[in-house]
């Protein structure tokens, strides 16, 4: 009861902390942004008086789009920044967004692009083909981008309005690319210089702008009147930091939160009777796996110990622990509901089988059991990632593997990971529409990007590579569904990546709030509205 109470109290200190906005002021450059408190908000018969309120599960690492891939991130960068195509997830992925139009060459290697008619960037200049060029070459230049920038040779604005882009090779996954890079303005970017990313800007072309940010407490929003779509309906945004559940469930039930995606599973059912109608539990364009470094230790570089280990893994379990069961036990990387290409059936899926578990661990030479060293993780102890390394620790301890766990925050960690300094990793991945993001993990060329390095180890790494550029290759769906089944196949021969849950994405939201058609991932502000 004691723990119970210090609980509560630390929760509430925490809403209070983030309704008052109290911060150190490191990286806040806006001392006159608006403050409204929740009573107000919530009670103002003005829409232009409130401020939508989302929360931040921890700091957002940065202003600028390209310090990182985490997702949590991207959702706040996504009402900030446009691409040449955006993401609409509820009706069929991608789509021309500051892109106008596209002309293909014959031997498809050279995209001619005219730009949308009138586009401003938030700090008032024209959005021009050279701004295009600049965003292009410094994602070119930045090697966590290697991934979507990879296949191009050249990037070049033949006038104001039109930019050529070039290709090494033909490449079917490029809508990725041209949704992946978000447009910035050049003279923005510069004159920040350093400070870029750690300040408030007006550098994109997005429905909204950052008015106040603190790595501490989060960031503020403004609705950018000029948007080339035309003004956004709601004016203000808030994303605030609130690490614990606890203390996100209770803003929402106090009407501190407006829009509460990702919420957690262990208070769904409370959550849904604070919603009334508003609520929807989508499934997630999404996998948390489990990742073996087989560089680690002689141990972990016997395949009978990997395959033991995966075949040790109940993902039931780790369903209810992570997920309340409401998640999908996984032996996709992609879930084929969202994705063409993601293979279906051919390849290994090791089911859970604790007793060949223990006879494949006896043939690698261990009976009477082994020390694996760590399972790593990111987020809270209570996040989704610790609970599954809690389950896949108590899983392997029932065959005789011991195991312990470490948890630490995703900016920590995820260096690590991409080192390949680890032993075993709880990984999450998600929001790609092309089976083609498998290239992240396992081309060398995207080093900064994959936990398990496969170059120059034991595999066939050199065939999965080339069959991740058949892949990209062909625009035809079944040939491209044949290459990515011989290449998943050989990744789960590796016993090194093993995919266990896809995860759901319970939302909830006010009931003075229009969200439209809900989504996984890439929900967009701009399509809200107050009623």
């Amino acid at each position: 009861m004691k723990k119970r109470i210090i609980s509560i109290m630390l929760a509430a200190l925490m809403i209070i902390m983030s309704m008052t906005g109290c911060s150190d002021g490191s990286n806040s450059t806006n001392s006159n942004s608006q403050e409204n408190n929740s009573e107000n908000n919530a009670s103002s018969n003005n829409p232009a008086d409130r401020t939508l309120k989302l929360r931040l599960t921890s700091s957002l690492t940065s202003l600028d789009w390209e310090q990182t891939t985490n997702i949590r991130d991207m959702k706040v960068w996504h009402q900030m920044y446009e691409g040449l195509y955006g993401m609409d997830e509820a009706n069929n992925g991608y789509y021309k967004e500051l892109a106008k139009d596209v002309q293909l060459s014959e031997d498809q290697k050279v995209y001619t692009i005219t730009l949308q008619d009138g586009v401003k960037f938030q700090n008032g200049d024209d959005l021009k083909a050279s701004d295009v060029v600049f965003s292009y070459n410094r994602a070119i230049k930045n090697p966590r981008f290697n991934y979507v920038t990879f296949m191009i040779s050249d990037v070049e604005a033949v006038d104001d309005q039109t930019v050529k882009i070039t290709l090494d090779q033909a490449y079917a996954p490029i809508d990725h690319t041209f949704f992946s890079i978000k447009i910035m303005s050049e003279r923005e970017v510069t004159e920040q210089g350093d400070k870029f990313g750690t300040i408030p800007n007006k550098a994109g072309t997005g429905p909204y702008y950052p008015v106040d940010y603190n790595i501490a407490t989060g960031v503020k929003l403004k609705a950018f009147e000029d948007y080339w779509r035309g003004a956004p309906d709601i004016k203000d945004v808030e994303y605030v930091v609130i690490s614990d559940d606890a203390a996100a469930v209770i803003a929402f039930e106090n009407h501190e939160l407006d829009y509460f995606e990702e919420a957690p599973l262990s208070d769904w059912e409370s959550l849904i009777k604070a919603s009334g109608q508003n609520n929807v539990m989508v499934k997630g364009n999404n996998i948390m796996f489990m990742a073996i470094n087989y560089l680690s230790s002689d141990v972990l570089a016997n395949e009978k110990v990997r395959e033991a280990m995966f075949y040790a893994v109940n993902k039931k379990d780790i369903n209810s622990a992570a997920s309340n069961g409401y998640g999908t036990e996984a032996t996709q990387y992609m879930p084929s509901d969202y994705v063409a290409t993601s293979p279906i059936d051919g390849f290994k899926t090791y089911d859970y089988d604790p007793e060949k578990a223990k006879a494949l661990l006896a043939e690698a030479g261990y009976p009477d059991g082994v020390d694996i060293g760590t399972i790593s993780a990111y987020g809270t102890s209570s996040s989704e990632n610790a609970k599954m390394a809690q389950v896949i620790q108590a899983n392997l301890s029932q065959v005789g593997i011991k195991a312990g766990v470490e948890v630490m925050e995703y900016s920590t960690l995820s260096p690590r990971l991409y080192a390949q300094d680890y032993d075993v990793c709880i990984f999450y991945d998600s929001s790609n529409y092309d089976f083609n993001n498998i290239r992240q993990q396992v081309h060398s060329e995207s080093e900064g990007m994959y936990v398990v390095k496969y170059k120059d180890g034991p595999f066939n790494w050199q065939r999965m590579e080339e069959l991740v550029d058949l892949g990209a290759s062909t625009a035809d769906v079944n040939e491209r569904l044949n290459y990515y089944t011989e290449l998943w196949s050989m990744v789960m021969d590796t016993a090194t990546i093993l995919p266990c849950l896809h995860r759901p994405v319970p939302t909830v939201w006010a009931e003075n709030l229009n969200i439209g058609t809900p989504v996984p991932t890439y929900y967009k502000i701009r399509t809200f509205s107050w009623k």
